[in-house]
C-alpha cells in the first residue's frame, strides 16, 4: 500500500515538474528494456554484442544513480543525467539487429521533456546526437536503417516537444488556478471578516432591524428587535392588526397602514410613528424607517425596517405638555385677577390721577397679552397649529405704532437706536388687534433682547401691492444658517442663546407664526451671524369699504 502511494506521488511530481524521485520513471523505462532483451535473446543469437551489453550496463549504472538520488544519497541536480544517459544507452542497444530500442526512445524523451522542459529538450537532443546520429555516421549504416531510426528519433522528438508544451500550458493553468484559489480564499476570508463586522454592528446598534424577503416573509432580525418583540409579548413582527396604533396611541391601524405592509408594496418611510402593544400599560412607541430594494427589472426583492424605540421621548413630551398645562393653569387665576382689577380701576374709578392712567393702561395691555399667552399654552388649537382669532377691520399701522411706542422706550434704555417708519398710512386689514399686537411686541422684544448695546433697530410699515408689509430689522447676534429651519418650532432655543443664559421660552416665534397664518398672512425670517436678523410680516389688505345707505 505504501509503495503504491509512493508510485502515485512520483507520477504527480513528474506532472507537476517538482523535484521528482527518478526511480519511478526509471523503473517504467527498465520494463520495455527488459522486454527488448528478452526479444533479442529469443529471436537472435545466444550471444549478445559487446555494444549491446555496454548499453545494458550503462542502464544498470544509471538505475543505481537514480536509486541513490531517490534515497537522498546523491544530489537532485543529477536527475537530468538519468534520462539523458538512458537515451545514450538506447543508442548502444539499437546496434543489435533485432533490438527495438529506437522505439523505447520515446519514453525517456517524454520524461526529459515533461520533467525538465526546454532545458531537458536541449539535453535530450545532445544525447540523441551522441547515441544515435554519430554512430550512424561512423558505422555507415544502410539507408533503410538510417531512415527507420531517423523516423523513430523524429517521433520521439515530437513526443517530447508536445509533452513539453502541454506540460508548460498545464503548469500555467495550474498556476492560474492556484492564484484563483488564493484570491477566492482571500475573498472568502474578507467576506467572513465583513460578515463578522456586520454582525457586530447589527448586534450592537440601539435600533431593531427587521429584514423581509421578496415574498414579505421575515428573513432575519437582530437581537435588539427580538428584545422589542419580547417586551410587547409579540412574535415574528412588531406591527400586526389589533396591536398596532397610530401616533395618538389609541387609533388602531388598518393592515394597509402597517409599516410591513407598506414596505412590501415598495414604499419608503422615514420616522413613521406607531405604538405597539395590546395592553395600554405596556404599549411602546416606535419611529419606523423603511428601505425597500428591487431587482434590476424593478420587482420588489425585499426590505429592511428599522425600529427606534422612542417611548421615553414620547413620555417626556407628554410630561412636558402636562407640566406646561399645570403651570399655565396656575398662572391663569392671578392673571385673571390682575386684568379684572385693572379694568375696574380704569373704567369705574374716576379719581385716578391723569398721570397714572397711561401706566395702568400699559399694565392692562401687557396683562391681557400675558393672559393670552397662557391661554395658548393650554389650548389644543395651538398644538394643532391653529390659533383662535376674532377678526375685524383694523388699522395695522395703528397696531404697530402702539407697540413701537413701548418698544422705543425699552430700546433707548438698552442703549439702542430705534427708527421705525410708519407714517400716516392706515393699511386696514381683517385682523385681531390684540393678537397682531402680540406678534409685533414679540418681534420688538426679540430684537431688543438679542442686539448688544450700540446696535440699531429699524423697520417700516408700508403697502406692497395688495399686501400690508411690516419689516423689522436689528443689528444683533444673528442666527446660524443651520438653525433657521427651526426658529418657528415650539420650544426651540438656539444652543448659543442657552449658553449665554438669555431668558426665553422658545414659544414667541411659534405663536407669532400661528397667529399670522390664522390671518391668512405669512411671516419670514432671514439672518446672518454677526450682522443681524430681519423679520417680515405680510397680511392681505382689507377690501374697500362699502358705503351704507343713508
Amino acid at each position: 500500500m505504501r509503495s503504491r502511494s509512493a508510485f502515485i506521488r512520483g507520477i504527480q511530481q513528474l506532472l507537476g515538474r517538482e523535484h521528482a524521485d527518478p526511480r519511478v520513471a526509471q523503473y517504467l523505462f527498465a520494463l520495455p528494456v527488459a522486454l527488448d532483451v528478452a526479444f533479442v535473446h529469443w529471436h537472435g543469437d545466444a550471444s549478445l554484442s559487446r555494444t549491446y551489453l555496454g548499453g545494458l550496463a550503462l542502464i544498470a549504472v544509471v538505475t543505481v544513480v537514480g536509486i541513490f538520488i531517490g534515497r537522498g544519497l546523491a544530489p537532485e541536480r543529477w536527475s537530468l543525467l538519468v534520462p539523458t544517459l538512458d537515451i545514450v544507452a538506447l543508442g548502444a542497444l539499437r546496434t543489435e539487429p533485432d533490438s527495438t530500442a529506437a522505439v523505447i526512445l520515446a519514453l525517456p524523451a517524454i520524461w526529459i521533456g515533461l520533467q525538465f522542459g526546454r532545458r531537458g529538450v536541449a539535453a535530450g537532443t545532445a544525447a540523441v546526437v551522441a547515441g544515435f546520429v554519430l554512430p550512424m555516421v561512423v558505422r555507415d549504416e544502410s539507408t533503410d536503417t538510417i531512415a527507420r531510426t531517423s523516423q523513430q528519433i523524429v517521433l520521439a522528438a515530437i513526443c517530447a516537444l508536445v509533452v513539453t508544451v502541454t506540460a508548460e500550458m498545464w503548469q500555467n493553468k495550474v498556476a492560474e488556478a492556484a492564484d484563483a484559489q488564493r484570491m477566492l480564499e482571500r475573498a472568502v476570508g474578507d467576506s467572513a471578516d465583513q460578515r463578522r463586522f456586520n454582525e457586530a454592528i447589527l448586534n450592537s446598534v440601539d435600533v431593531g432591524l427587521l429584514a423581509l424577503d421578496g415574498e414579505g416573509r421575515v428573513h432575519s432580525v437582530n437581537p435588539r428587535y427580538q428584545r422589542f418583540l419580547d417586551g410587547v409579548g409579540a412574535d415574528g413582527s412588531l406591527d400586526r392588526v389589533g396591536r398596532t396604533f397610530g401616533p395618538d396611541g389609541f387609533t388602531e391601524l388598518a393592515s394597509e397602514e402597517l409599516p410591513t405592509w407598506r414596505a412590501m408594496h415598495g414604499e419608503t418611510l422615514r420616522d413613521y410613528l406607531i405604538w405597539v402593544g395590546a395592553d395600554l400599560a405596556d404599549r411602546k412607541a416606535f419611529a419606523v424607517s423603511v428601505s425597500p430594494f428591487f431587482t434590476p427589472e424593478g420587482t420588489f426583492d425585499g426590505a429592511v425596517l428599522a425600529y427606534h424605540d422612542i417611548t421615553e421621548l414620547m413620555t417626556a413630551a407628554r410630561l412636558k405638555d402636562e407640566f406646561v398645562a399645570t403651570v399655565s393653569h396656575e398662572l391663569r387665576t392671578p392673571l385673571t385677577s390682575i386684568v379684572g382689577y385693572v379694568d375696574v380701576l380704569l373704567e369705574d374709578v374716576p379719581a385716578i390721577p391723569p398721570e397714572a392712567r397711561p401706566f395702568l393702561q400699559t399694565v392692562q395691555r401687557n396683562a391681557r397679552r400675558l393672559h393670552r399667552l397662557v391661554d395658548d399654552l393650554l389650548s389644543d388649537a395651538l398644538k394643532l397649529g391653529r390659533a383662535e382669532v376674532h377678526l375685524g377691520r383694523i388699522s395695522l399701522a395703528a397696531v404697530v405704532r402702539a407697540s413701537a411706542i413701548e418698544a422705543e422706550k425699552s430700546a433707548r434704555a438698552a442703549g439702542l437706536e430705534f427708527d421705525v417708519e410708519i407714517g400716516r398710512a392706515v393699511l386696514e386689514v381683517q385682523g385681531d388687534s390684540e393678537r397682531l399686537a402680540q406678534v409685533v411686541d414679540n418681534i420688538f422684544n426679540n430684537a431688543i433682547k438679542f442686539t448688544p448695546t450700540g446696535g440699531a433697530i429699524t423697520g417700516y410699515v408700508k403697502r406692497q401691492g395688495r399686501d400690508a408689509v411690516v419689516r423689522i430689522s436689528d443689528t444683533g447676534r444673528g442666527i446660524p444658517q443651520d438653525e433657521l429651519d427651526d426658529v418657528f418650532t415650539k420650544f426651540f432655543r438656539s444652543p448659543g442663546v442657552q449658553v449665554d443664559a438669555i431668558p426665553g421660552t422658545g414659544l414667541g416665534l411659534a405663536i407669532s407664526k400661528t397667529i399670522i397664518e390664522a390671518h391668512g398672512g405669512s411671516i419670514d425670517l432671514s439672518s446672518t451671524v454677526g450682522e443681524g436678523t430681519t423679520l417680515e410680516i405680510r397680511l392681505p389688505l382689507a377690501g374697500p369699504r362699502v358705503a351704507r345707505p343713508a
